[in-house]
């Protein structure tokens, strides 16, 4: 029998208990301002296009002053591009040329620090131009080959193989079976890309699997190879994609195939830099993102599909179905969120958004650190301004207050995009997501307010040359943008387009491949494009001696976020900032202070010999 006493203290307890968890939930909903957008910033106020970083001080009488190391470029413009990229975002200056001779006469040999070179642009025949290239190396300028002669070239000259370090052509054309990144070349690790399951050969193997096969002399160093499929050849001989030869005051570098002529290629520069050099020290971006294209969808189209796949229509499509899988997959991962909403998909129809939808999801997605912006697709084929005038009126009726920071383009031009950036959906717009992944410039400016910033992948496919890609960008950048277009999922065309297919791939494909660059900040774009800006606006100088490494940082705007490759060396100490190992002789650096200062130490295995 409980006496009244002890009855009335476990009321009262059970009361207080009821009492905490009904009022938790109740500032949780008073906190939750979501119909005002956190993200938002007047654009005219953030540092802009005229901020950015560019590599020359200044010029007088027609002489341009480099401020730190000078790039030259021996090529057409096939991969002019990409080397320019890279260069303003490693922050040094880039002098072009069509011909070596032309370079040589420009007098920039002793400035320069790197020479790139597309060797469809080299006289081979001309004893000259080989005479010259050895002159650069004998200068202290490190030659980088972002592609090879014909081998039939190769084969009849010894002197273009000793250049190279190729002791012999042992096939002018051979099919390799998979490919081999060794670990430590590019960041992420060792990458084997070779299956021999017919379904995941289909999937995923896109590489390029023809390729000339040389035999190097011995010294070279080897970062990427070919597979034989032959069990009777030695790993050691295999078709090399990728090789360094050091000579005495500098060292030569090879592309062994077509890797250069897309984005990646700027993550292969950084690598291949860090394989010439003692160390090298180097801005990042520093943010991780998913982008969810076109979810949610506000109107209640496509109904019948969707009941005949799902047996719900739109709403319990969106709400029941496709919100856990994304839920899953960003809690597990540590990647920002931003999910581009599409009032409507079909504007041809008469169905209209709901605004009790808009407000269900502004509320929930704020309760996940979610960012909600806009999306520009259609499927009615709506001109761009049409539609953002219907969904700015939709808008502003059911939230007035919630304006949008981010849009997702997609594929349009990023001519319409920018013309379009005046109306009044896109007033507060201040980044640009694009699908569009043909041009080398990852982030940038699309206006002089307005940044843009690619999607990298695709997270529902992953093929072979998606992850090395995406190994070279995070190398270069730390940065990613994975984009999940679920547009398929409520309108299918197959059974391949279900969600639960297509949640299923994005599941494993995440888990697997991105890994290895959980050190980098998983950021939503709008916080992606506060690191953009400032990654674009930050100057540095840096120099070395004996065991400490001086880095001065100019328009920082912010903290700013480096990385550090050396080989068999650590820091010891930091001051002016903070440091993560990533992986072996690769450190993220967060620089808070204009003025950092790195204390090295050696990590190499000293034996001692009786």
């Amino acid at each position: 029998m409980i006496s009244r006493r002890n009855y009335l203290a476990i009321t009262i307890v059970m009361l207080v208990i009821v009492f905490m968890f009904l009022s938790t939930g109740v500032i949780t909903e008073m906190w939750n301002d979501y119909e005002v957008n956190s993200y938002v910033d007047n654009v005219e106020e953030l540092p802009g296009k005229s901020e950015a970083y560019t590599a020359y001080e200044n010029e007088a009488d027609g002489i341009l002053e480099y401020p730190r190391e000078l790039i030259l470029y021996v090529g057409g413009e096939k991969m002019k591009d990409a080397i320019g990229v890279w260069a303003s975002y490693t922050k040094k200056a880039l002098e072009s040329y069509t011909s070596l001779g032309e370079s040589v006469r420009a007098g920039q040999k002793e400035k320069a620090s790197m020479l790139v070179i597309d060797s469809a642009q080299i006289r081979w025949e001309e004893r000259e131009e080989i005479e010259e290239l050895e002159g650069y190396i004998e200068e202290g300028v490190n030659l980088v080959f972002c592609n090879m002669p014909d081998a039939s070239i190769i084969k009849k000259s010894r002197e273009i193989r000793d250049l190279f370090g190729i002791q012999r052509v042992k096939a002018e054309k051979t099919t390799v079976n998979g490919v081999h990144l060794y670990d430590g070349f590019l960041l992420g690790g060792e990458a084997v890309y070779l299956t021999s399951d017919k379904k995941e050969w289909k999937k995923r193997q896109d590489m390029d699997l023809t390729l000339p096969w040389y035999e190097l002399e011995a010294g070279t160093e080897v970062y990427m190879k070919g597979i034989m499929e032959e069990k009777d050849i030695e790993s050691e001989e295999y078709p090399v994609i990728i090789w360094k030869k050091s000579y005495r005051n500098a060292s030569l570098m090879v592309v062994n195939g077509r890797y250069m002529e897309d984005f990646g290629g700027i993550g292969l520069l950084s690598a291949i830099t860090a394989q010439m050099e003692s160390y090298t020290l180097y801005p990042v971006v520093n943010a991780q993102s998913m982008v969810v294209a076109n979810y949610p969808v506000l109107s209640q189209e496509n109904e019948e599909q969707l009941m005949n796949i799902y047996s719900r229509d739109m709403r319990g499509v969106e709400r029941d179905v496709l919100w856990s899988g994304i839920m899953t997959v960003y809690r597990r991962n540590q990647l920002g969120l931003s999910c581009m909403m599409a009032p409507q998909l079909d504007y041809a129809d008469d169905l209209q958004p709901d605004q009790e939808q808009l407000h269900y999801y502004l509320k929930n997605l704020n309760k996940e650190d979610t960012e909600v912006g806009l999306s520009g697709d259609t499927i009615s084929g709506t001109s761009l301004l049409e539609k953002l005038s219907e969904d700015e009126a939709f808008i502003r009726e059911a939230a007035p207050e919630y304006q949008v920071a981010s849009f997702y383009a997609g594929t349009l031009p990023e001519k319409e995009v920018e013309a379009a950036l005046d109306e009044k959906a896109m007033a507060s717009v201040r980044t640009v997501v694009e699908e569009n992944r043909e041009d080398n410039e990852i982030v940038g400016y699309l206006s002089e307010n307005v940044t843009k910033q690619k999607a990298v992948s695709a997270g529902f496919t992953h093929t072979y040359r998606d992850d090395l890609r995406i190994r070279c960008v995070e190398t270069m950048l730390g940065y990613t943008n994975i984009l999940l277009d679920v547009t398929a999922a409520v309108y299918p065309e197959d059974e391949t387009d279900s969600w639960e297919k297509l949640s299923e791939d994005l599941n494993w494909n995440i888990q697997n491949y991105w890994k290895a660059f959980q050190g980098f900040q998983g950021l939503t774009v709008s916080e992606s494009d506060a690191r953009i800006r400032r990654f674009l606006a930050l100057d540095y100088r840096e120099q070395r001696e004996d065991q400490e490494i001086s880095l001065q940082l100019y328009h920082t705007m912010g903290p700013a976020w480096m990385i550090l490759r050396t080989h068999d060396e650590a820091i010891q100490r930091m001051k002016g900032g903070s440091f993560t190992k990533l992986e072996e002789n690769v450190f993220l650096l967060e620089c808070k202070e204009p003025e950092v200062v790195l204390t090295m130490e050696s990590t190499a295995l000293h034996y001692a010999y009786p």
